[in-house]
């Protein structure tokens, strides 16, 4: 007996695309998020997920990096890449010598992996006043949720501002503070 989806082409509906621009979004979302977010059921979400991979159409989920928040000396090349092309050394030669479907990707991933070591500083900002943190963070943690703060201050005032909020997010995560 043959499978339908051997004969058939698998069409994307509604349903796939929802999910997908969910994961395009954020590929870190669970899918309990993706299910909240699209009115769409968990195990609907999983089921259409697992068959997009399954099908070869979701190859990986791949990290974003924002290299523009590299800390980096003045004299220091810049010679990182990310995978959106929003930072590319690859020039224009190179890229018609390579096959652009796969080769580009490993090239790029290539780089992030040489450019990404240990030590590396990420500039951070306060998620209230919008400062820089220039010293160690403080953090407030709730359900899967962190926020970073550069002072004590900033943390309460952001705490006060979103309690209701916050109590929202605890509550619909079973009450687990982190």
């Amino acid at each position: 007996m043959i499978d339908e989806y051997s004969i058939l082409p698998l069409h994307l509906d509604k349903i796939d695309i929802a999910i997908i621009k969910s994961l395009v979004q954020d590929g870190r979302k669970s899918f309990r998020q993706i299910s909240r977010e699209t009115k769409i059921t968990t195990p609907t979400v999983k089921a259409r997920f697992e068959r997009l991979v399954n099908v070869g159409f979701i190859k990986r989920v791949t990290p974003v990096f924002d290299f523009n928040l590299i800390d980096k000396d003045e004299d220091e090349e810049d010679n990182l890449v990310q995978i959106q092309g929003i930072k590319n050394d690859v020039t224009k030669k190179e890229e018609k010598e390579i096959d652009i479907n796969n080769d580009i990707l490993k090239i790029e991933t290539d780089k992030i992996k040489k450019s990404i070591t240990s030590g590396l500083t990420i500039k951070m900002v306060c998620d209230y006043c919008k400062g820089p943190i220039s010293d160690k963070p403080k953090v407030l943690k709730f359900a899967d949720i962190e926020r970073f703060f550069c002072c004590n201050s900033c943390k309460s005032g952001y705490n006060e501002k979103y309690r209701g909020r916050i109590e929202s997010i605890k509550r619909k995560h079973g009450g687990k503070d982190i």
